[in-house]
């Protein structure tokens, strides 16, 4: 099983330098309790995720009492990081940045020498190689992206997935058409995206979840900004059976980036596997409009390898301001370690396992499987 989770024994703690030398060309800013204008789009150029996007947070509420670091050499930013302060601790929360190990080590000498009361600073989510940040720092992996990398045509696409994939998209659709002759699949970009086609997603979605006995994320608030955003930067796939949506996915796009937000289809097309459809078809799409990544996000699931996506692992990563500031936050460390391992240990199980080579590991994957279908089968006899 593969591990990204960083050791907690104190030598990791001991390393330590007082005057961090940067060049002399990086000028930091800061902006209390306030994310300007120009932060938007500088921070979309910067990392281009949706997860660390202003644009995002609006829904998420989360830029209230935000502050903004920035850090330049010469006149364009270099790092740019959303931050929320308490007492004690600053917590970052650009969610999904790509950022180097010197740029994080700057950001926290400078929350260090800006606000002695504050004895942590925290990344939720974060892509970086954490080697030596002369403070003592705990991280634990926490989640991953499964991103695409895009070929620069279809045809490569098609192609890179193999003659499995290939045949089986060919058998479902074909058996779509079959079954039900007025089967389509349309996409629609930004101004194009319907707002009742969204929300007929959105309610495939909830229906889903419901049948799973998970309560539905969405509510007005969320489902009328995802709209809004997919009118201004939407990709979203739609699939009509006699006119009416049994399917459909929405994304949007960032640049050169492209994220799955919502997925969903009508389970009485189960058979059809019309989700797979739907995320070939709009990766597709998206290849042939020049996006260069396709953002499947978290979820480690056989399908996502099967159309090609890699996993990116994002860590949390807690920095102390010393030593003895990390053994004071022991209890804090001790339960974030065992929970990363347990969530570690559950992914491998779940999703790592079935494709683990061996008759072993093939025979733990169906008991898996097959415990998990019981559970699904009670949780449907509890609804009913």
């Amino acid at each position: 099983m593969e591990t990204r989770i960083q050791s907690t024994n104190v030598p990791e703690f001991i390393q330590l330098n007082e005057n961090p030398a940067y060049p002399d060309e990086v000028r930091i800013s800061h902006y209390d309790n306030e994310v300007p204008a120009f932060a938007g789009p500088e921070i979309d150029r910067l990392y281009g995720h949706l997860y660390c996007s202003p644009s995002y947070f609006v829904v998420a509420n989360e830029l209230a009492g935000a502050s903004t670091y920035v850090a330049r050499k010469g006149d364009d930013p270099v790092a740019m990081l959303l931050y929320k302060r308490s007492e004690n601790e600053v917590t970052v929360i650009s969610d999904y940045v790509k950022i180097d190990e010197q740029e994080i080590r700057r950001f926290a000498d400078w929350v260090f020498n800006s606000f002695k009361p504050v004895k942590v600073v925290s990344f939720r989510k974060l892509q970086a190689a954490i080697h030596d940040l002369a403070y003592p720092w705990h991280a634990v992996t926490c989640t991953e992206d499964m991103v695409v990398t895009l070929p620069p045509t279809v045809k490569e696409y098609e192609t890179a997935v193999g003659k499995n994939m290939r045949r089986n998209i060919k058998r479902y659709t074909n058996a779509l058409v079959k079954d039900f002759p007025s089967y389509r699949y349309r996409l629609y970009l930004e101004a194009e995206v319907s707002e009742q086609h969204i929300r007929d997603i959105i309610a495939l979605s909830c229906t889903r979840m419901k049948s799973k006995n998970i309560v539905p994320r969405f509510n007005e608030e969320e489902t009328q900004w995802i709209v809004d955003f997919a009118k201004k930067c939407g990709i979203v796939g739609v699939a009509t059976v006699d006119g009416r949506v049994c399917a459909g996915a929405i994304g949007f796009r960032m640049g050169e980036n492209c994220f799955m937000h919502v997925i969903a289809h009508d389970v009485k097309f189960n058979d059809y596997s019309l989700g797979i459809l739907c995320y070939y078809h709009t990766i597709c799409e998206s290849i042939a409009r020049g996006a260069k990544n396709f953002h499947l996000l978290q979820g480690r699931y056989g399908y996502k390898y099967r159309l090609l996506a890699q996993r990116q692992d994002l860590i949390h990563l807690d920095i102390y301001r010393s030593r003895w500031h990390a053994l004071a936050h022991a209890r804090r460390i001790f339960g974030m370690e065992v929970r990363g391992r347990i969530r570690l240990m559950k992914q491998w199980l779940l999703h790592d396992v079935e494709r683990a080579e061996g008759r072993a590991y093939r025979l733990l994957g169906k008991a898996v499987n097959s415990l998990r279908s019981m559970k699904r089968s009670s949780q449907s006899s509890a609804i009913e």
